[in-house]
């Protein structure tokens, strides 16, 4: 099972989707800024059955990596990755969670001037 690297941070957490409410984009082949350098998607499943499929690019026809994510379970998927998921069930909902390595979150960091509140 693929781990997320120790120093990584959570960043954000998708809502709760099922088949309905997730973004349409997210079944169909796709690589989004989520799955940028660094940043590793963690999909959970509470109800239901999720398939991930993962890609070598955007054109290759069969997939290299097939991940079924069960209820309960949770699959780590890989960055950069052509992706798509299949929910397996019509009861099945899920989320996502984003973890990202401390140097990416650094390169979107706005320098701040600092504040000196004491006496001199």
């Amino acid at each position: 099972m693929r781990q997320i690297p120790q120093n990584h941070i959570h960043t954000r957490s998708t809502p709760f989707w099922n088949k309905e409410t997730a973004p349409a984009g997210i079944f169909e082949r796709h690589l989004d800024k989520g799955t940028r350098p660094g940043v590793y998607p963690r999909l959970s499943v509470m109800q239901g059955a999720v398939k991930y499929l993962g890609y070598s690019d955007e054109h290759s026809a069969e997939p290299e990596e097939i991940m079924v994510i069960n209820a309960g379970e949770f699959g780590v998927f890989p960055p950069e990755k052509w992706h798509h998921i299949e929910v397996m069930t019509d009861d099945t909902y899920f989320n996502i969670d984003f973890f990202v390595a401390p140097e990416v979150l650094m390169e979107g960091a706005t320098p701040r001037k600092a504040i000196h509140a004491g006496r001199e």
